[in-house]
């Protein structure tokens, strides 16, 4: 193989979108990836387009990659399962219902579709709801992909347009010029790759990376459990996806776990039940605690479910970083480049990172504006 343009380090779904925007390019493109493509975080999650995240700056990249999917729906081989769901997330107590409602205010002043349901309203919608609830909210733009799909169709698209996957092969080293001011090589177990640009899109493990090259890049594994329950022949709930309200909560919660109901259907309809959150190193291991806990909260929304045989459990590592904004950027090292922290929303943002990334690469303007997610908000907290 020729020496690449450019390194893409990580093969999931960021990674796959940077190779197939740069490809596209005609820049020379190299993925390398340790394992398998889509063997971590993005075959591990629940495929939920989550375009109602806060602050402002992640509804603009949720909502841009969606477009951005629907073109790739139209332009790759493989179906990787696009549709346009909805989501409902449902309050427990007037409490609970009074900060959605603000939240939903928030949301339609920043141009987010979306509205409040009574209890009536909503047990219209999902009649196997339980009737103790306190209502709830409609978010109709959420949509849904198959992310194992969608990253190997990326992948294959990347290839298409002359980009080399090299699987199997773990970076073990990033060389700099003498002064340390720039990118020359990557070092891999299958030897030295020359290069100009290095994108470091390895996920919970992009903290790593970037310690190759002396940058601060506090991205952290965070530990999610998910559940498959088996497929019924007719269907438990209609938008497809249904979540606690305070599912928002657990994702800014600095505790070692927090779980949050999010009981969502897949293509082929089986349910997938989630979520956790847990701080526990790369450690991937089950914990039957959190499972246990899932399986619980899901069972109070939709008491239908309990009886229901789970066919499988697993736990999978989201890339964590601090402020909970992904980091998409240059960095002080010249041809080094990051696209990670994006924690639960990797699915929902990597085709807009892919494209950010390319466009940063090659001196375009960007399609948003990306001052905020740069790695130099985190040089000064070493």
């Amino acid at each position: 193989m020729s020496n690449p343009d450019v390194v893409v380090i990580g093969g999931g779904i960021v990674g796959c979108s940077c190779a197939y925007y740069l490809a596209e390019t005609g820049l020379k493109t190299r993925l390398v990836e340790r394992g398998a493509i889509c063997s971590e975080a993005s075959k591990s999650c629940q495929g939920h387009l989550f375009l109602w995240e806060l602050p402002e700056i992640n509804i603009k990249l949720g909502r841009f990659s969606k477009r951005l999917f629907k073109q790739l729906s139209e332009k790759l081989q493989i179906d990787f399962e696009l549709r346009n769901t909805g989501s409902m997330p449902v309050a427990s107590t007037p409490q609970e219902l009074e900060t959605l409602r603000q939240t939903v205010k928030e949301l339609n002043s920043l141009g987010v579709e979306c509205s409040m349901l009574d209890i009536k309203e909503f047990r219209e919608m999902e009649p196997n709801i339980t009737p103790d609830i306190a209502g709830g909210a409609i978010f109709p733009e959420d949509a849904q992909v198959n992310p194992l799909l969608a990253t190997i169709a990326i992948s294959q698209g990347a290839k298409k347009f002359g980009a080399e996957i090299q699987t199997e092969t773990a970076v073990t080293g990033i060389e700099l010029t003498k002064d340390k001011s720039r990118v020359t090589a990557v070092q891999t177990t299958a030897g030295k790759i020359n290069t100009k640009y290095v994108v470091n899109a390895a996920g919970a493990w992009s903290g790593l990376i970037g310690q190759m090259v002396g940058l601060n890049i506090p991205v952290v594994p965070r530990r999610g459990n998910l559940m498959v329950v088996e497929h019924r022949p007719k269907s438990i709930i209609n938008h497809k996806i249904i979540l606690a309200s305070g599912y928002l909560d657990s994702l800014k919660g600095t505790s070692k776990f927090a779980v949050a109901a999010n009981v969502q259907e897949a293509k082929e309809g089986n349910l997938l039940l989630g979520s956790s959150r847990e701080f526990a190193g790369f450690d991937k291991s089950v914990n039957p605690e959190v499972i246990s806990q899932i399986a619980q909260r899901c069972i109070k929304f939709f008491p239908v479910l309990a009886g229901m045989h789970t066919i499988r459990s697993w736990a999978g590592l989201r890339p964590y970083s601090p402020d909970m904004l992904p980091i998409i950027s240059g960095s002080s090292i010249e041809g080094f480049y990051v696209a990670s922290g994006h924690e639960g929303v990797g699915i929902t943002m990597g085709p807009i990172t892919g494209k950010l990334i390319t466009q940063l690469i090659t001196n375009q303007t960007t399609d948003l504006p990306v001052e905020k997610l740069s790695v130099e908000r985190f040089q000064q907290k070493k």
